[in-house]
C-alpha cells in the first residue's frame, strides 16, 4: 500500500500499515487503450480528482486492468492526492483489518478482489470499506478477473455493491495494438523492436500478452549480450535456442 502520509502513523485499531508499491512504469502513457478508451478516460479523471466515481475494471489475465489501476495511483500521487493501493493477490501477507481507516484518503485502489471471494472476514472488511468511502464521497477502484455477477462472494450485499457504480469490461487488444505495445515496452527498456519483428512475433510465435512480454524480456537481454539489433532471422535463432 502506498500513501502520501506518514507510514508510521497508526490507522484505527493501532495497527501499522504495510507498504505495497506499484510499478512506476504503469502509467497512462504506456497503456494501450485499444477498445478501452472510455475506461481509460474515466480512470484518468478519477486520478486527477475531477470525478468521484467508483469503478470496477474486469477482464482476463493481461487485459491491462492492474496496469490501469496502477496508472491511477501514479497519476494521483503526482498530483499530491493521498491514495492507497492494495493488491489482494497478496492478501495472505496481511489481515482484513488493513482496510480499516482508509476512508480519510482521497481514493482507494483494490486490485484482484476476486482473490478474497469466499473468505468471510475479507468480504466483510471490503464491504464496510465500500460503505465508508461512499459516505465520504470518496472513490473506490477495484479490479477482478470476472464480471460483477460472476464474483463468487458469499456476502451478497458486497456483490451488489460492486455493481452499483461504473463497470468496465476491458477488451482484448487487436494485433495492431499488441505490436504497438511491444514497441512501447521495448522503448522503456532502451532498445528497439522494429515493427516487422513485432508483427512476426504476434502473428507467428505468440498471441497472448504474457508470453509476448516474456519474450521481450529475453530479447532485451539477448541484444545486450550479442550486441545485435533485433531482426526476424535473429529472433528465429533466439526462439530455436
Amino acid at each position: 500500500m502506498q500513501e502520501q502520509r506518514d507510514m508510521n502513523q497508526p490507522l484505527s485499531g493501532g495497527q501499522i500499515p504495510l507498504q505495497f508499491g506499484f510499478r512506476e512504469t504503469a502509467d497512462f502513457e504506456h497503456f494501450i487503450e485499444g477498445p478501452n478508451s472510455e475506461a481509460c478516460m474515466v480512470s484518468r479523471s478519477i486520478a486527477l480528482g475531477e470525478t468521484v466515481h467508483s469503478i470496477y475494471l474486469w477482464g482476463q489475465a493481461a487485459s491491462g486492468k492492474s496496469h490501469l489501476l496502477q496508472a491511477v495511483c501514479n497519476l494521483a500521487s503526482q498530483h499530491d492526492l493521498n491514495i492507497a493501493y492494495i493488491p489482494l493477490n497478496q492478501h495472505t501477507e496481511f489481515s482484513p483489518e488493513m482496510l480499516e481507516g482508509l476512508e480519510h484518503l482521497a481514493m482507494v485502489c483494490v486490485d484482484d478482489v476476486d482473490c478474497i471471494a469466499g473468505q468471510e472476514a475479507w468480504e466483510q472488511a471490503l464491504f464496510h470499506l465500500y460503505n465508508r468511502l461512499r459516505e465520504q464521497q470518496k472513490p473506490l477502484l477495484m479490479t477482478g478477473c470476472v464480471g460483477p455477477r460472476d464474483l463468487a462472494f458469499q456476502l451478497q450485499d458486497l456483490k451488489s455493491r460492486v455493481s452499483w457504480d461504473l463497470t468496465y469490461h476491458l477488451q482484448a487488444l487487436s494485433d495492431k495494438d499488441k505490436i504497438n505495445l511491444l514497441q512501447k515496452r521495448a522503448n522503456t527498456r532502451n532498445f528497439e523492436i522494429p515493427e516487422e519483428v513485432a508483427a512476426y512475433l504476434v502473428r507467428n510465435v505468440q498471441r497472448d500478452l504474457p508470453s509476448l512480454l516474456e519474450l521481450l524480456d529475453k530479447f532485451d537481454q539477448a541484444t545486450l549480450t550479442e550486441q545485435r539489433k533485433l531482426t526476424i532471422p535473429f529472433v528465429k535463432t533466439l526462439i530455436q535456442n
